[in-house]
């Protein structure tokens, strides 16, 4: 996959029409023999991006390499169906969400294209090819609601390093905490969540999403102790990792959260009031 096709302008990829008629095939049935050949028949010797309408925004999409740009490409409605519908229940005008982990802008995009422009967006990321990508999606849709942030967010600020997985960039994080070899590293500058919150006047947001493999158990502990309930985030949206050694989902409870949702993949929590 050829990287960095961020000097075209969104437009200069449309799906072929062979492409288009794979693609709403694959949406169409999801699952199966057929969709799935479909999706290779797609990927196979694509060496450039495709540039679509999805969720509302306009997005360039690298299907190869990023599972979550796969998953919205070929099956959007259902990429993240119950918690997208969990959320837009939730948003208003002048509404605060803060995307940790954010990738491609996915997330960010859907609220600012249903929360309009009073809209205030944190979308943090970090990884080097990843945050182009995302900074190119914010720039064809909503930029002045969405402020990227290049940080990582850690228990502290410092410096770490963190892996890169080629195979699927969204599973990149520290390398440290990864039983798996990298295939890249890079150093990252690290900020406490607390103080990333109110850095940007985003404590007590209405919502806040973290996907980072896995530290979430080393972010919430802390952030928790630095943060008074009144200033929480009305609601939580975390990555359900079997792998978490401490019980980030009990945590959160214990601070006044209750479970409103869980899927295959997260678990949303809400403030009880």
């Amino acid at each position: 996959m050829i990287e960095g096709l961020f000097l075209e302008n969104w437009g200069a990829f449309p799906p072929s029409r062979w492409q288009q008629w794979l693609i709403e095939q694959s949406n169409r049935h999801q699952k199966g023999i057929w969709p799935s050949l479909c999706r290779r028949l797609v990927s196979f010797r694509l060496r450039h991006p495709l540039d679509v309408v999805a969720l509302g925004a306009k997005l360039r999409l690298y299907p190869v390499g990023n599972l979550c740009e796969k998953r919205v490409l070929f099956t959007e409605a259902d990429f993240d169906p119950g918690e997208l519908e969990q959320l837009a229940k939730r948003i208003h005008p002048g509404f605060k969400f803060v995307d940790i982990g954010a990738n491609i802008g996915l997330y960010s995009l859907f609220v600012a294209a249903q929360a309009g422009p009073k809209a205030k967006i944190l979308a943090v990321e970090p990884q080097p090819q990843i945050k182009q990508r995302l900074k190119f999606n914010l720039s064809n849709n909503q930029p002045h609601q969405i402020s990227h942030v290049d940080c990582a967010v850690a228990d502290k600020k410092g410096m770490a390093r963190m892996g890169i997985s080629r195979r699927n960039r969204g599973a990149s994080g520290f390398a440290l905490r990864s039983g798996k070899t990298p295939d890249d590293e890079f150093v990252v500058q690290t900020r406490a969540l607390a103080e990333l919150l109110e850095s940007f006047g985003m404590t007590g947001a209405d919502a806040l999403k973290m996907d980072i493999e896995g530290a979430e158990e080393l972010v919430l502990p802390r952030f928790f102790a630095d943060t008074k309930r009144a200033d929480l985030p009305k609601m939580l949206l975390l990555e359900n990792n079997s792998g978490w050694k401490i019980d980030c989902i009990a945590l959160a409870e214990e601070h006044g959260y209750t479970r409103t949702l869980t899927t295959k993949r997260n678990v949303v929590l809400e403030q009880d009031l």
